[in-house]
């Protein structure tokens, strides 16, 4: 009987990083029409999945910037009329963004969109498949937070 055949690791992991590549493009073509940036459509999902409300400190969390590239980007917004920012409801020492109808209906496109490129991407996946992938996924987002955590905690020791 013959060792079972390890998996190529590194085809794994590449092939995972060309497939967010791959599919980052496919939407950003889709979405250039509009005149939205990965940046700018992000934004304003992000915005809307928050319930229409975000403290600007959360959303640069949420998309993955530093505070004063998100400052650039929402004067962007805010000067096409797509998002406003007001004293937060939840704390009024922060500001928050908002959608503005303009915003909102910039989201409906930009959720039609990706609705169409995903049933496009998925389209010969099965929903086991799909499950099955998601579970991948929530194991390496948690074991790369705990391998974060643990650099973190070793960076402090030195």
């Amino acid at each position: 009987m013959g060792a079972a055949q390890q998996p190529d690791l590194m085809a794994f992991e590449l092939g995972l990083v060309d497939l967010a590549h791959r599919w980052r493009r496919v939407v950003d073509d889709q979405l250039r029409p509009l005149g939205l940036s990965q940046a700018t459509w992000r934004t304003l999902y992000f915005v809307s999945q928050a319930g229409g409300e975000i403290v600007q400190k959360n959303l640069a969390f949420a998309i993955g910037i530093e505070g004063p590239s998100l400052v650039h980007l929402l004067d962007s917004l805010e000067k096409s009329r797509l998002i406003e920012r007001k004293i937060s409801s939840a704390d009024r020492r922060a500001k928050a963004v908002h959608l503005t109808d303009a915003g909102k209906k910039q989201v409906l496109q930009i959720r039609k969109i990706l609705e169409d490129v995903r049933g496009a991407l998925l389209s010969n996946l099965s929903a086991k498949q799909i499950t099955m992938s998601l579970d991948v996924f929530d194991l390496i987002k948690s074991n790369a937070e705990d391998f974060g955590t643990e650099a973190v905690k070793k960076a402090q020791k030195r």
